[in-house]
């Protein structure tokens, strides 16, 4: 059924009516008679009568059973809105489920130079047309091996965006070894969003992020991560799970105990997870779930990334067909100057777009991007998810998937998994509030729906 999807989670069916994005609570004559109504079954049964009138006032409205319309919205405006600087393609750790190579990216190891970051700074403003507010993400490899050159490159940039009426969002992606105090000052100074990298309990990271001599970072980076929480408040500490944390919900608990109250847990990319591991992986987000709902009840409660899901609104229609934008309002820049679509697909050089140092752009692969979307993808047209993952990752895509428009199946399995219990716990956390305020429910659909609060 791609036109809605039944959540059953602790005695609760969440009805998502996928193309408008409504969400209703029923009970089980409700879902029951739903599903008669959808198989054009014979109903009879007089409660079952009841409920489907109410269904069909559901269906009139159109939050229930909503069509798609298949059509791509226009984008208003399609400039360049952020770029993904590559300061440095070296690491000082030798992590074995690295995406890109150990920070090479299966290429020489390099650091940029000052000429190519105001380059690429200088491409950013040029082509942000219309822009007032555009981001660049430091990454590497470790950015902050290039640390002088972040600071020069954000002193030019705001400088320039300055003479143009513009402002610049910065980011940064570190392991935390190089995270002392100067670097933290330099951050909270200039607002840098930073993505801490660290795997939760000291064993499971020390398996995974180590130095070049085996010896585990985790005593080392959580010190640094302590220090800059005490400067900054914006950051994500992002964690990955694999094989040998399939209760990654411990790892979670362990950040949280540790003072990080912003957290992520990715899955590994093109690791060892295999499809036997998916009960595993859904039991961990349930248990999750119900600490994280017991977290939200204290003074500072735990902002978890993957269940902050807007069911309020959310994203545009067009960024939720067309997703992360990568090729067009996104770029990667590589230390020599060359354009990818993304920092993932460096390592394919078939993807290169260009350089900024000789002012070559394919135009032709990058509308090649900007036509990628939900409807151009065979899986994803009836799966209830493609709203909210937008069709997944096209570099994950292409290399497991083998093609950019071919979600890699069990990808897609962990996602929806996810999204199911966000959903949940975003369903569960405002019936909470609704209790707290003593708004009461009748045994009518119409009372128990909460369309109008989610809308």
């Amino acid at each position: 059924m791609k036109d809605i999807k039944i959540i059953e989670k602790n005695g609760m069916n969440i009805v998502l009516d996928v193309n408008s994005g409504s969400i209703h609570i029923f009970d089980e004559i409700s879902k029951n008679t739903l599903l008669k109504h959808i198989k054009a079954e014979e109903i009879t049964d007089t409660r079952e009568k009841e409920a489907l009138q109410e269904i069909e006032v559901l269906i009139n409205e159109g939050s229930l059973l909503s069509k798609d319309t298949g059509e791509l919205p226009k984008l208003v405006n399609k400039s360049l809105k952020s770029i993904c600087l590559n300061v440095a393609h070296i690491c000082n750790l030798a992590c074995p489920y690295c995406f890109a190579s150990g920070g090479s990216y299966k290429g020489d190891e390099a650091l940029m130079t000052l000429e190519v970051g105001k380059k690429a700074i200088d491409y950013l403003l040029d082509n942000s047309i219309g822009r007032k507010l555009v981001e660049v993400d430091f990454f590497g490899g470790e950015p902050l091996l290039n640390f002088q050159l972040i600071k020069d490159v954000v002193a030019y940039g705001e400088s320039k965006a300055k003479e143009l009426n513009k402002s610049i969002k910065w980011s940064m992606t570190t392991n935390g070894v190089l995270l002392d105090e100067k670097v933290c000052d330099f951050l909270e100074k200039h607002n840098v969003g930073t993505v801490l990298s660290i795997d939760g309990r000291k064993e499971v990271h020390d398996k995974y992020r180590y130095f070049k001599d085996k010896s585990g970072s985790y005593d080392k980076i959580v010190s640094n991560y302590q220090r800059f929480k005490e400067y900054s408040d914006d950051y994500v500490a992002r964690g990955t799970f694999t094989k040998s944390n399939l209760d990654f919900y411990n790892d979670i608990e362990v950040l949280k105990n540790l003072g990080f109250d912003h957290l992520s847990m990715e899955p590994v990319i093109g690791g060892d997870l295999t499809y036997e591991d998916l009960d595993d992986i859904r039991k961990s987000y349930d248990i999750l779930a119900e600490k994280y709902l017991n977290w939200l009840k204290e003074e500072k409660p735990l902002d978890f990334f993957h269940f902050n899901i807007n069911l309020k609104g959310g994203p545009c229609i067009y960024k939720r067909i067309t997703a992360c934008g990568a090729g067009f309002e996104y770029l990667a820049i590589t230390p020599i100057g060359d354009i990818f679509p993304c920092h993932q697909l460096i390592e394919n050089k078939e993807y290169r777009l260009g350089n900024i140092m000789n002012g070559t752009f394919d135009n032709n692969l990058s509308t090649k991007f900007e036509n990628i979307n939900i409807y151009t993808k065979e899986k994803c047209i009836k799966c209830w998810a493609r709203f909210y993952c937008s069709g997944g990752c096209h570099s994950n895509n292409l290399k497991y998937g083998g093609d950019l428009s071919s979600p890699d199946d069990l990808s897609c399995e962990i996602q929806k998994i996810r999204l199911e219990t966000a959903i949940y716990v975003q369903t569960q956390k405002l019936l909470n509030e609704m209790s707290d305020k003593n708004l009461k429910t009748s045994d009518k659909i119409t009372k128990e729906k909460i369309i109008d609060m989610l809308k």
